[in-house]
């Protein structure tokens, strides 16, 4: 089920730097969204910014018919959108695009669920799931990057769920130094990504997945990867989000908003 509304705004406050969440009452958003879907939306009736924009869903409260995303102010729409209060509204269409399918047997599986930045909303929503779903919490590993401590997003929503919590940050202000492909060594040589009984899930900036799918590629672990691109028309319409897809005699091109956003790592070109 999907909605195409004007929907209230309930609160929209900061969660690091130059990072808010959004929370919108939004019924159909709230009750259906799957971890890795997303919506589009617009922050004013006008032309400019003239296209809408994708945030995955973060949180879902079905009780009070609210959703949320986070983002990033780094652009006209998203400072239009920072600025947004309680009781003003914004244009939402969704949930849009696929989700993340939890591999099986889901309760014999290590989840290792890989994020960077603002890549985080879709995956706690995942590894909520999981818990919610009886999976182990030893099972359910996150691994939570940025360039630093004050851009790391859900770090606190991630430890409340009790799961197993790595953090990474290029400058060493918080977690190991190093990049988030550096822990996925580091739980390799402890035993922890065995091929057979071992799924990844990746979301965040675009060197990252491709480095994380370099990674499940060289140690043939399974990897799903929820793509970063634009997104004019989140519909399939515009073809603007078009990704290169491996094919058995080449590649071809699908489209991130209606055939992903969440691919197989393996089946991307990355260049």
């Amino acid at each position: 089920m999907r909605c195409a509304e004007y929907c209230e705004v309930v609160a929209n406050q900061p969660v690091a730097t130059d990072q808010f969440e959004i929370e919108i009452h939004c019924p159909t958003v709230a009750r259906y969204a799957q971890p890795g879907q997303f919506v589009q939306m617009r922050v004013q009736s006008g032309y400019e910014p003239l296209f809408s924009r994708p945030f995955s869903v973060f949180h879902r409260k079905p009780d009070r018919d609210t959703f949320s995303v986070v983002y990033l102010v780094r652009g006209t729409f998203t400072q239009l959108l920072a600025h947004k209060q309680a009781g003003d509204r914004v244009f939402v269409v969704g949930p849009l695009g696929n989700r993340f399918v939890v591999a099986e047997p889901q309760h014999e599986k290590v989840h290792v669920l890989v994020a960077g930045g603002v890549g985080a909303p879709p995956l706690y929503l995942l590894a909520e799931e999981m818990v919610h779903h009886g999976i182990a919490h030893s099972n359910v590993v996150v691994i939570n990057g940025a360039r630093r401590q004050d851009l790391l997003v859900c770090q606190g929503h991630f430890a409340g769920l009790g799961v197993r919590l790595f953090t990474a940050t290029e400058d060493g202000s918080a977690g190991i130094k190093g990049k988030v492909t550096d822990v996925l060594e580091s739980l390799r040589e402890q035993g922890d990504l065995a091929p057979e009984r071992c799924q990844i899930y990746a979301c965040g900036p675009t060197a990252m997945l491709e480095a994380v799918a370099a990674f499940a590629q060289q140690h043939h672990v399974p990897c799903q990867v929820s793509l970063e691109t634009l997104m004019p028309c989140g519909l399939g319409v515009c073809l603007g989000c078009a990704v290169k897809i491996r094919t058995g005699d080449g590649y071809d091109y699908k489209r991130a908003c209606v055939d992903g956003p969440i691919f197989d790592a393996a089946e991307v070109l990355w260049r």
